[in-house]
């Protein structure tokens, strides 16, 4: 298994938040952001466990960033970027258990 840092991620996300913030419209951010998620579920793989682990990394980098007192602007963004983790995150567990479902002696 590769070792991903995942915390090059978790600033890109961020860096985009700033950009927002910033004055950037959020629709071109939000699109860069679900960019930066889809490339890194291209570096992850197709092993499921491999990408809940992956995701669960990144939310806990991105919980981080979270912050009562930030720029509604910048929490739109990071909130978007957990939303679209979180949803990764679900598909990979579902399909995970799906497949130990039809191969049970896989997860013994």
């Amino acid at each position: 298994m590769k070792t991903i840092d995942i915390n090059i991620f978790a600033i890109e996300i961020k860096k985009l938040a700033a950009e927002h913030q910033s004055g950037r419209p959020l629709k071109e951010v939000k699109t860069d952001v679900d960019e930066v998620i889809q490339s890194l579920r291209v570096i992850i793989g197709p092993d499921k466990t491999v990408q809940i682990e992956n995701w669960s990394f990144l939310l806990e980098a991105l919980d981080r960033y979270r912050n009562s007192r930030a720029d509604p602007k910048w929490s739109k963004v990071i909130a978007h970027a957990i939303k679209r983790i979180k949803s990764r995150r679900s598909s990979a567990k579902f399909s995970r258990r799906r497949f130990a479902d039809k191969n049970p002696s896989t997860y013994k």
